[in-house]
Formats: structure tokens, C-alpha cells, sequence
């Protein structure tokens, strides 16, 4: 597990779009357009960004998955 936590404006998305980005992974977020302006901002591209509804019809992932805001994923799975 990891776990990027802080304040506001400390770089925690910066940090977890960074090691998306290194490990290949996958990013599931609520988002997806946001998440990819985020992270063109910051000069990364090429990420496999999906939704949390998009996640939640998949059967199986091969890459490791790695998600934005668990509380939002979590009231999100609520919801449903």
C-alpha cells in the first residue's frame, strides 16, 4: 500500500501522478479529464486514467491500481 497524506498544496497528487507514471499504473479517479489537465500541467503524460465507474466494471487489472482520494472512492461505492 501507499499512502501519500498532508495539508493542501504539499504535492500529494504531484507525488502520486509521478509514481503512476513510473510504475505504469493505472489511476483511478473521479475525474478524468481534470486528473489528465492536472497532470499535463505538471509535464506528465501518457497515464492510464480511469473512473471510479469505469474501475468498478472491470473484472481484473494486470497493472497496479492506484487511487485518487479513497474517501471520494468510498462514498462513490456507497452510492452504488
Amino acid at each position: 500500500m501507499f499512502i501519500v497524506s498532508g495539508g493542501r498544496g504539499i504535492g500529494k497528487t504531484r507525488t502520486l501522478l509521478e509514481r503512476v507514471k513510473a510504475e505504469n499504473a493505472v489511476i483511478v479517479c473521479e475525474d478524468t479529464i481534470e486528473m489528465r489537465e492536472r497532470a499535463y500541467n505538471y509535464g506528465i503524460t501518457g497515464l492510464n486514467i480511469m473512473s471510479y465507474k469505469e474501475f468498478d466494471t472491470l473484472e481484473k487489472v494486470e497493472e497496479p491500481v492506484y487511487i485518487h482520494d479513497i474517501n471520494k472512492y468510498i462514498s462513490y461505492g456507497n452510492r452504488n
